[in-house]
């Protein structure tokens, strides 16, 4: 007998979440804390430049662990949507754990670890991607806010 199962492969888009999630918190973050009120244009082109050359923003972000609770907050809790990521990337879920060196059973705590891992190493993968568009984000809207400072 044959039977043919459907379900929704939300791996990715988890990762992408964190993705989105991060870049919102490295704005929010640069705002808070990096930004000044420009009162003219050449003041304005200086602030760009420092946001440009900004180093280090993931882990000052991360410092009071902001970017692990946006991790932890894009793994599945249900077990179905566990067994579905286990059941289409069983393998990269697996490397995923060995590399962070947790230990050698990826169902800890019901393979949540192990997507944890995951979604962790694919975010950093991309993380001069995030932080790329988060400093564009924050410059296009300085920007367009400061359009009309005098030179």
């Amino acid at each position: 007998m044959k039977r043919t199962i459907e379900v929704n492969d939300m791996l990715e888009e988890r990762v992408e979440c964190a993705k989105e999630e991060t870049k919102d918190a490295i704005v929010e973050y640069i705002t808070d804390n990096e930004l000044s009120k420009p009162e003219t244009q050449e003041e304005l082109e200086s602030l760009i430049e420092d946001i440009e050359a900004l180093c280090d923003i993931q882990d000052k972000v991360n410092y009071n662990g902001r970017i692990d609770e946006i991790i932890d907050g894009c793994v599945p809790i249900y077990t179905y949507d566990i067994k579905t990521a286990f059941f289409l990337h069983g393998g990269e879920l697996e490397d995923a754990y060995e590399i962070a060196g947790f230990g050698d059973n990826p169902l800890e705590n019901n393979g949540m670890t192990a997507i944890y891992c995951y979604i962790s190493q694919e975010l950093n993968n991309d993380m001069d991607e995030v932080i790329a568009e988060a400093k564009e984000e924050i410059i296009e809207t300085l920007k367009k806010e400061n359009a009309d400072l005098p030179s």
